[in-house]
């Protein structure tokens, strides 16, 4: 009876969503892009090792809630960047910097595992999961995804494009409420 009430007031949340993300969608699609587009149209160098040139990208994520990660992300991206994690678009390192440190705060643990790691011509792409804790309404979620990176390095060995490919209504909407139990009504009628 409780899940029918909730079921009838919520109902109407689903059309609004949908028409919300259509209508905004191709704007906001539109500028991620042009975004990305004008970010590979910048020439990368092809890094020597791959392994190597990963490891600065695997410690942002891995020490996100711990030690410096300002130094860690000074040290492995260019001032000057394209970063989309499907949450958000950066261009500014600095920006980064909060962006990684406000992600730090807000999980209780954060952790990938690279799987793969591939070179195209001057991009590398980079195979994960990543093991995700963090809470919602005082209620622990643990969550767990895969994905892939695309990175493209500049003359210095520094990262100036960082586009994810991940589903993020799996690894994180899903858990929120509202949005989750939208997400997740309309997945289950497509």
């Amino acid at each position: 009876m409780l899940k029918q009430a909730i079921q009838s007031r919520l109902s109407w949340l689903l059309p609004f969503f949908i028409l919300l993300s259509a209508c905004s969608g191709n704007t906001m699609q539109s500028a991620y892009l042009d975004d990305y587009r004008k970010a590979i149209s910048v020439e990368g160098s092809k890094p020597i090792n791959e392994a190597e040139a990963v490891k600065g990208f695997i410690a942002v994520f891995n020490q996100v809630q711990h030690g410096d990660v300002a130094t860690i992300i000074n040290e492995t991206y260019a001032e000057t960047l394209y970063f989309n994690d499907t949450f958000r678009t950066i261009t500014d390192r600095n920006e980064l910097i909060d962006y990684m440190q406000q992600t730090g705060h807000q999980v209780d643990h954060l952790e990938v595992q690279i799987e793969d790691i591939a070179l195209s011509k001057q991009d590398i792409y980079v195979r994960w999961v990543m093991r995700m804790q963090f809470s919602v309404m005082g209620k622990k979620v643990d969550s767990e995804s895969i994905g892939i990176s695309q990175l493209r390095f500049d003359e210095d060995g520094k990262i100036i494009l960082h586009q994810d490919f991940w589903d993020g209504v799996d690894g994180f909407y899903q858990y929120l409420p509202i949005i989750g139990y939208s997400l997740r009504k309309i997945r289950n009628q497509l």
